[in-house]
C-alpha cells in the first residue's frame, strides 16, 4: 500500500548532536531540596495541560495514516563547549515535546517538594492520547507514519529520573479522545496496588486518571509500559519510557544519554484485528484441529529504532570527544521479537545490568537483551573519528537500529564554533502546552492536577 508525498518534516537542523559541550541544564542540579527543577505537574491552581485532537481527521488505525498529527518545540538551549555535567543534568523546560535529538538527554526530575520528614516528593503527570500521527523514519518529505499511542505525545514517553528513596507520585490521565483503558506498570519495587495489573490502577477508562505512590528502590535503569491486553500491541503502538532512579551517593560524573530500542509493527498499527492476545490450546481446539491449534503465530517488524525514527541517529551522528567520560541508560522495549543487541564499534563498554550495582559486571562490546531487560554502559574513546553503534542483528541494522558517534580529539574540539541545533514546527491541528512550577515549598495536600483532555 503506497503512501502520500507530504510536507517537509524536520525534527531538526542538520548539524549532529553535541554531547561534548555544557548546556545550561548542567548547571547546579545537585542538590534537589535548594536547586530549580522544572515540573511537569501544575499547581494549585490546577495550570491546564491542553491537548486539542485533530476534528478533522478521525482516528481510523484500519488505514496508512496520510498526514502528521504531531506537536514539537524548538530547542532554544546553545550548548557551551567541553565539560564533564555535575547532578542529574534534568531539563528545566518540561513544556516542550522533545524530538528525537533532545530525547536523547532529555531527563524529566518532576516537581519536588522537600516534606517535613525531610523525604523529598517528586510528582509526575503522564497523559495518554490516541490521537497521534508521527514519522518513524527520518525522511524529511516522504516519512513512515504511525498511528501511536502516547505518553505526553512522544514515542518513547518521558525519562522520568528519581533518586532512591524520593516518595514518588505518577498520575497517569487517559484522554477523553482515547478508544481503550490504558494503565503505567513500573518495574521496580511497589506495592500489588500500584502495579498497574487489577482494580482501578489496571484499567484507566478514557476520561479517567489514577496516581501510583510509590518509594523509589532500588537504583537502577528501569522500563515503564502500559499493561492492558494485548500488552505487545499497547507497546508496539509507543505507550512505553524509562524510570532512572539514581543511588543516594551519585555515580561518578558522565555526559549521559538514553536509549530506548523499540521496533514497529505495521501490520499491527494498520490492521484492526493485526495483535491479539496469545491463548494456550484448549483441549477442543486440540481435538477438532490439530494442526491448527499448535501453528504458531509469528509477528513482525518492519522498522526497528532507538528513541523513535528509524535511522534518526545515522543522519544526525552523536558528537563526543576523546577522553570524555559517557553513559548510556540502555533499555529493550522492542515487541515481536525475543531478542535485541547493542554493539559498539571500535571500542569497549563497561556493562552493569539493569544498573542496579555500583561495579561493572563485564567489558564488552556487544550486550544482547531480552524484551523489557534493560542496563548501563559507560565507555570513553580515545581515538578520533566516526564509529557506528547498532543491533549485531543485521535485519534490525537494515531496517533503522543504527546511528553513528562522531569522535573530536578532545583539544579540537576547543576551537569549533558552538553548535546549535533548531527544529522547524510541524504544522499540526493538535497542540499541547505544559505549565508548570518550579522547584519551591508548596502545600502538599493541594489537589491533583486535572488536565483538560
Amino acid at each position: 500500500m503506497g503512501l502520500l508525498v507530504l510536507s517537509t518534516i524536520t525534527y531538526g537542523s542538520p548539524n549532529p548532536i553535541n554531547l561534548y559541550a555544557k548546556s545550561d541544564h548542567d548547571k547546579g542540579e545537585n542538590n534537589d531540596s535548594s536547586k530549580t527543577v522544572a515540573s511537569n505537574t501544575a499547581d494549585s491552581n490546577n495550570e491546564n495541560l491542553q491537548m486539542k485532537d485533530n476534528a478533522d481527521s478521525p482516528h481510523d488505525e484500519t488505514q496508512v495514516p496520510t498526514h502528521p498529527i504531531v506537536a514539537t518545540s524548538p530547542i532554544t538551549s546553545n550548548p557551551s563547549m567541553i565539560s564533564v555535567p555535575i547532578g542529574k543534568n534534568c531539563a528545566t523546560n518540561l513544556s516542550e515535546r522533545p524530538n528525537p535529538v533532545e530525547y536523547l538527554t532529555y531527563f524529566n526530575c518532576g516537581h519536588v517538594t522537600k516534606l517535613q520528614n525531610g523525604t523529598t516528593l517528586r510528582e509526575f503527570s503522564l497523559v495518554v492520547s490516541e490521537k497521534n500521527v508521527l514519522p518513524i523514519t527520518d525522511n524529511k518529505t516522504d516519512p513512515v507514519l504511525y498511528n501511536a499511542w502516547t505518553f505526553n505525545n512522544t514515542i518513547p514517553g518521558p525519562t522520568m529520573r528519581m533518586t532512591q528513596g524520593d516518595l514518588v507520585k505518577i498520575t497517569v490521565y487517559n484522554s477523553n479522545s482515547s478508544l481503550h483503558p490504558h494503565s503505567l506498570h513500573m518495574h521496580s519495587i511497589h506495592s500489588g496496588m500500584m502495579d498497574g495489573i487489577t482494580g482501578m490502577a489496571g484499567t484507566i477508562p478514557p476520561g479517567g486518571h489514577y496516581t501510583y505512590t510509590f518509594t523509589a528502590a532500588p537504583f537502577g535503569v528501569y522500563p515503564y509500559h502500559c499493561h492492558v491486553a494485548p500488552v505487545q500491541s499497547h507497546i508496539n503502538h509507543g505507550l512505553y519510557g524509562a524510570i532512572i532512579i539514581d543511588p543516594k551517593v551519585p555515580r561518578a560524573p558522565a555526559r549521559e544519554m538514553v536509549m530506548l530500542m523499540n521496533g514497529y509493527n505495521l501490520k499491527d498499527d494498520y490492521s484492526t484485528n493485526g495483535s491479539a492476545t496469545d491463548q494456550p490450546p484448549t483441549a477442543s481446539a486440540l481435538r477438532t484441529s490439530f494442526e491448527k491449534a499448535t501453528e504458531k503465530v509469528e509477528g513482525d517488524n518492519q522498522l526497528y529504532s532507538v528513541n523513535g525514527p528509524a535511522f534518526v541517529y545515522n543522519d544526525h551522528p552523536i558528537q563526543l570527544a576523546t577522553g570524555q567520560p559517557y553513559r548510556i541508560y540502555l533499555v529493550n522495549m522492542l515487541e515481536f521479537d525475543l531478542t535485541n543487541s547493542f554493539h559498539l564499534h571500535g571500542n569497549m563498554f563497561e556493562y552493569y545490568p539493569a544498573g542496579t550495582g555500583l561495579n561493572p559486571s563485564y567489558k564488552t562490546d556487544v550486550v544482547e537483551l531480552g524484551q523489557g531487560d534493560r542496563g548501563i554502559i559507560e565507555f570513553n574513546y580515545n581515538k578520533p573519528g566516526m564509529y557506528m553503534f547498532h543491533a549485531h542483528i543485521t535485519e534490525f541494522t537494515d531496517l533503522g537500529w543504527m546511528g553513528m558517534f562522531n569522535v573530536v580529539n578532545h583539544p579540537d574540539a576547543m576551537t569549533q564554533p558552538v553548535a546549535t541545533i533548531s527544529s522547524t514546527p510541524v504544522k499540526s491541528h493538535q497542540t499541547m502546552k505544559l505549565h508548570h512550577n518550579q522547584d519551591s515549598p508548596t502545600n502538599i495536600n493541594r489537589p491533583p492536577f486535572v488536565p483538560g483532555i
